[in-house]
């Protein structure tokens, strides 16, 4: 399904703990989603027509059959049942499911020599209001200093968990390096609680203030990143939440993460 389909890859596919295959999901986009969950559950078809002594059809037969049945449901996203009942609509091959082009240059951007590098996020959940805080800290060689994660009680909104993220993973790094840090992260209103006073007055004023204490004692540069240059401490985030648990590492990958490091760290991307 890889010569059509754009799918995450083989070392992802893994089963490396609780939760894994959500964390895999919540690392892919819409397409590459819906994608490896039409593909596992066709396994999973095939799997239980072989319990009950079914042939197995050619792979592909499965493979025609997917495309064919994601065709289907894109043309019912796009048309209504009566313009597909009435043949209003363009012929199936142009609704054809094309491989789109793997996107560039979206790997974690490594810091300048001399600099390390704080990636952050948080996760939030609104329906149960539990919320996380993920947060690495790699050098210019992306070796890891420390990875961490930690539970939010009481968090109002996305904002205040990417908040957190900043403020506890700050305190980190001071206490864990001595070189200057570059603070990376997807979300440009939490980052603006380092150079500017806009969030001071708000709720979230407790969390802007101690932001601003750590930045008395160390040059910590703000660095917007796209989510897609943001996938470990976004994963480390969402393990937390889903968990309800806290830890840090030191010189190492947290478990949860060590498959995706190396990936995220190669190739080198200087920005």
């Amino acid at each position: 399904m890889r010569t059509v389909w754009r799918l995450p890859s083989q070392e992802l596919l893994q089963d490396s703990g609780k939760e894994w295959l959500l964390n895999v999901l919540a690392n892919c986009d819409d397409h590459m989603r819906d994608c490896t969950i039409m593909l596992i559950w066709r396994i999973w078809s095939l799997r239980s027509g072989l319990t009950h002594e079914k042939d197995d059809p050619p792979v592909t037969a499965t493979s025609d059959f997917l495309q064919s049945y994601m065709n289907s449901l894109n043309l019912c996203g796009r048309f209504s049942t009566d313009d597909i009942l009435k043949g209003k609509m363009p012929v199936v091959r142009d609704a054809i499911v094309e491989v789109p082009a793997p996107p560039t240059g979206l790997h974690w951007p490594r810091p300048p020599l001399g600099w390390a590098a704080l990636s952050v996020d948080g996760a939030f959940m609104q329906e149960d209001g539990s919320a996380a805080a993920g947060m690495i800290l790699r050098d210019h060689e992306g070796s890891v200093i420390f990875a961490a994660y930690r539970c939010i009680f009481n968090c109002n909104d996305a904002l205040e968990a990417e908040l957190h993220a900043i403020m506890q993973g700050m305190a980190l790094a001071l206490q864990h390096s001595a070189l200057p840090i570059v603070v990376q992260s997807d979300s440009s209103t939490a980052l603006g609680a380092l150079t500017g006073d806009s969030l001071s007055r708000s709720a979230y004023g407790h969390l802007v203030l101690e932001i601003k204490r750590h930045l008395q004692d160390r040059e910590f540069v703000p660095s917007k990143l796209k989510r897609e240059q943001n996938r470990v401490a976004h994963r480390l985030a969402l393990y937390s939440r889903t968990e309800s648990t806290t830890a840090v590492w030191l010189g190492r990958s947290l478990p949860c993460i060590e498959e995706l490091v190396p990936l995220d760290c190669n190739p080198i991307i200087m920005e």
